[in-house]
């Protein structure tokens, strides 16, 4: 790397490692919307960094909507946060159902009298498998004759346009439609409406054996930053959390991982070893609570922790160093 791209490397990411250190200001919105009287949904609150967005509010006593399909969970998370929340509800569902999501949306909006201040969209999968393999794509399978040329298809397609599907679905059609359904309430009924989505630093850097899953991410990434340009002359907020690894058991429920090694509340099994380190992993309660600070200061962008604010201008600098980290990082080298 030249001199010359050192410094500028140095020069752009100076204010950025400012700006981790010291924290972003932003509107005072508490003074808009004192915490005890913000109207919360969070979208995947049943575990995770979800449950643990749901204890902050309920800690600040706003008023909260907890939506996710396991309703065992949210009933336990209704008893252990009721005391200090000034209200808490509890809504179940399958977000990647358009005929759920209006049902959620008109159940959250009886909950809090008919008004959002925050909608927390945080419910997502992932996928772990190479592409190649999940596909099914054998580079060293011979020809079984001169004129056959099936040996050069892969033997996969159908699972792997599935596997991508159903990723998309869940992680960018089902915020669009969530976005679609609650920006009415929060431009009408909030004095300064939030929406936060919880993307991943896989929205803005590619990773091997996450392709489908960086690919969902990077689509929700562009919708979401060209969403909050145009409806922030409504009074609206959009902002998008890139989180960088969170210890949870995301990976343990991969869209291309078989039922059957994935297990199951039920009849479970060994956890199953996916690529990538957990090493220097958030916490849950670390994520959500730098999620909650991002939505009161309504900032626009957050990485997380603060050092991977640096691969977004070493992305810049030294494209090749970021592939070669990535690679490091889930033993592709």
């Amino acid at each position: 790397m030249s001199t010359a791209a050192i410094a500028l490397g140095v020069a752009v990411a100076t204010p950025i490692l400012i700006k981790a250190l010291i924290g972003s200001k932003g509107p005072a919105r508490a003074k808009t919307i004192p915490h005890a009287d913000e109207r919360v949904v969070i979208i995947g609150a049943s575990s995770g960094i979800g449950s643990e967005l749901a204890r902050i509010y309920a800690g600040r006593h706003a008023h909260v909507v907890m939506v996710a399909r396991r309703m065992e969970l949210l009933q336990q998370l209704i008893q252990e946060l009721s005391s200090t929340a000034g209200s808490i509800h509890a809504v179940q569902g399958d977000v990647t159902l358009p005929e759920d999501v209006r049902r959620i949306t008109l159940e959250s909006l009886k909950a809090l009298n008919g008004k959002v201040d925050t909608l927390i969209i945080c419910a997502g999968i992932i996928s772990v498998l190479p592409f190649a393999e999940l596909a099914g794509i054998d580079s060293a399978k011979a020809a079984t004759s001169e004129s056959d040329y099936s040996h050069l298809l892969p033997t996969n397609a159908d699972k792997a346009l599935e596997a991508s599907t159903r990723i998309m679905n869940v992680n960018y059609h089902a915020p669009l439609n969530l976005a679609s359904h609650f920006l009415p309430a929060l431009t009408q009924t909030s004095a300064a409406g939030n929406i936060i989505v919880v993307s991943s630093m896989a929205g803005k850097v590619g990773a091997p054996t996450r392709s489908i899953y960086c690919a969902s991410k990077h689509a929700a990434q562009g919708f979401f930053d060209a969403l909050g340009m145009e409806v922030e002359r409504t009074g609206v907020h959009v902002g998008i959390v890139s989180p960088g690894t969170v210890a949870t058991d995301l990976r343990q429920s991969a869209v291309d991982l078989p039922k059957s090694e994935v297990g199951s509340s039920t009849s479970p099994t060994a956890p199953v070893k996916v690529a990538g380190t957990k090493k220097g992993a958030m916490t849950a309660k670390a994520c959500a609570e730098g999620i909650v600070r991002g939505s009161d200061l309504r900032q626009h962008e957050v990485i997380m922790p603060w050092f991977y604010q640096v691969s977004i201008v070493l992305q810049i600098v030294s494209p090749s160093l970021v592939r070669w980290l990535a690679k490091k990082k889930y033993s592709y080298l």
